[in-house]
């Protein structure tokens, strides 16, 4: 979905966004002519939910919210509130097949390296055997450069699949929903 882009150190919001509910909530109760306040709220939907956005390798959602807040200049008591969490469900619902893949695979990536950091080699079973076996540690950390290989692919793929989605022939854009109409 091509409503925003980031160029040029900004969030550019095209104007078929505000014809969509959710987006124009956030525009119209922006009461000030410059609507500096409505154009962070929807920068932070796009960094918080585009699949192009340089924070979607953060999985954890709050800590991806605090490196948007510090990395866009949002206040420190900014909060998204129940307009911008409808506008970010509702954008999320735009993403494709391959985008979920992706997020769930980065989802489980970060669980594997959460628990290979809690590992305690030194941890005894009451034989006074080591609980994790060198060998499979050893299996484990050589596995990790190919995941890293792999996981590098498949956003390369992704990003390269959104790029070229929203183009089309004589290099138009495609329309908002084109790909779901039945001739």
């Amino acid at each position: 979905m091509k409503l925003f882009k980031y160029e040029g150190y900004r969030v550019i919001i095209e104007p078929e966004a505000l014809l969509l509910k959710p987006f124009r909530a956030i525009w119209e109760r922006d009461k000030k002519e410059t609507k500096e306040k409505a154009i962070n709220e929807l920068g932070f939907v796009y960094f918080f939910a585009d699949p192009r956005s340089d924070y979607q390798y953060i999985v954890d959602e709050d800590e991806r919210i605090k490196a948007i807040k510090e990395g866009e200049g949002l206040p420190d008591k900014w909060v998204p509130d129940k307009q911008v969490l409808a506008a970010i469900d509702f954008y999320k619902q735009f993403k494709t097949s391959s985008v979920l893949l992706l997020e769930t695979t980065r989802m489980l990536v970060d669980k594997l390296m959460k628990q290979m950091k809690s590992l305690d080699l030194d941890e005894r079973d009451d034989k006074n055997k080591p609980i994790f076996a060198l060998n499979t540690i050893t299996a484990t950390i050589e596995k990790v450069p190919g995941l890293v290989v792999k996981l590098d692919e498949a956003e390369k793929a992704i990003a390269s699949e959104l790029k070229s989605d929203s183009k089309m022939r004589g290099q138009g854009e495609k329309t908002i929903f084109e790909d779901n109409l039945e001739i």
